[in-house]
């Protein structure tokens, strides 16, 4: 049975005049075909029997009645975009899926606030930082396998949300450190994202309202990390419970590599172990990229044709505009693998792949690594 006689082409102004890529830029004329051809138009009976699965599926509770359709209504705008950038896939025009997953009822507004908090290191002098950073070392003189996975080498921390709290520096810092400290000792320590959130505000970091990859680095390598079992993310900024003496783990130096040097990140990757990295993720198919698996309520051939997950390489992701903190783990030729915070729901069971050689949504712009 085909989907395919289900979907018809719509071309209403209402229909792509919402953005679903980066914030704050405004798109040609041209480039708004993009937008309309990834709308359909999906029978509505179809649309409110899955709507109470989908709820179900994700235990979403809504505050009233007015927030309840406003969900749906977003809801229902989202599986029209995601149902034709799917059956685009099945054409070949797209290499990769998307999924409603329990960001599915978020506009691309609420997306962007929650989530995207990443800011720029704010220049505060601090001589002892000067001694900490240091100059990134390219050693030349190593062979690099072709493919790396860390994951592979037992390097597979717990899959972690962030919630509705900006904390992803605190997690993508924290994540590289625990990889040091697994690299060096084979020990596997939880480190806590929380005490990042909690206490590194004087450092230039403002909690669950955003922080930078910098600011993060910059308390760590001063008051160390404790772990996790002692200081539980708890997905908002709380008092500051540090103590020196539980401290599991200390940053020696760090440094970060070249902005959009894809083989300087390679060789970081190989030789060092894995990297925080700044990534633009505004668009709509970051937000819904599929993940490897499972079903789609009764919708599968229309939503989820296919039981695999293509390569992300959205080339509306712009590089320049950086929002969001993940670590980067593995590579192949074809792509990178990536870490996210937002639980095994979204991508490939927490994970992503992203095209290489293009540096598609700025992978390689903001790279950091740490040293123990």
């Amino acid at each position: 049975m085909t989907s395919l006689p289900l979907f018809k082409k719509t071309a209403r102004t209402r229909d792509y005049l919402s953005p679903f890529n980066e914030s704050g830029v405004q798109r040609s004329r041209e480039k708004c075909k993009y937008r309309k051809d990834y709308i359909v138009r999906v029978p509505e009976n179809l649309l409110d029997v899955h709507w109470e699965e989908y709820k179900t599926k994700y235990n979403k509770k809504y505050q009233s009645r007015f927030h309840e359709r406003s969900a749906l209504s977003t809801w229902r705008s989202n599986m029209k975009r995601v149902a034709g950038h799917n059956q685009e896939y099945l054409a070949g025009k797209q290499a990769y899926t998307l999924h409603l997953n329990h960001f599915g009822d978020w506009s691309i507004f609420s997306y962007i606030k929650q989530l995207l908090k990443l800011i720029r290191t704010l220049p505060l002098f601090d001589p002892a930082e000067d001694r900490r950073r240091t100059t990134y070392r390219n050693t030349f003189d190593t062979r690099l396998p072709e493919r790396v996975d860390w994951r592979e080498k037992g390097f597979r921390p717990r899959l972690e949300e962030q919630f509705h709290c900006g904390a992803c520096y605190a997690f993508a810092i924290t994540h590289a450190v625990q990889a040091q400290v697994y690299k060096r000792h084979g020990d596997w320590r939880e480190l806590s994202p929380q005490q990042i959130v909690d206490c590194s505000f004087k450092d230039g970091n403002f909690g669950c309202d955003g922080g930078s990859l910098q600011a993060a680095l910059r308390y760590v390598a001063r008051d160390g990390l404790i772990r996790e079992t002692y200081y539980p993310y708890i997905g908002q900024r709380g008092a500051c419970h540090y103590n020196s003496e539980s401290v599991s783990a200390r940053v020696r130096r760090w440094s970060s590599l070249p902005p959009g040097d894809e083989a300087a990140m390679e060789r970081a990757l190989a030789t060092l172990g894995p990297l925080a990295v700044a990534v633009n993720a505004a668009p709509f198919t970051f937000q819904l990229y599929r993940y490897r698996g499972g079903t789609e309520l009764r919708l599968k051939l229309i939503l989820i044709p296919d039981q695999r997950s293509g390569i992300y390489d959205d080339p509306f992701c712009v590089s320049w505009h950086l929002n969001h903190a993940m670590l980067l783990v593995g590579y192949t030729p074809e792509y990178w693998i990536l870490l996210n915070w937002w639980g095994e729901q979204w991508g490939e069971n927490g994970y992503m792949r992203i095209k290489r050689g293009l540096n598609i949504c700025g992978v390689a712009n903001m790279a950091t690594y740490v040293e123990l």
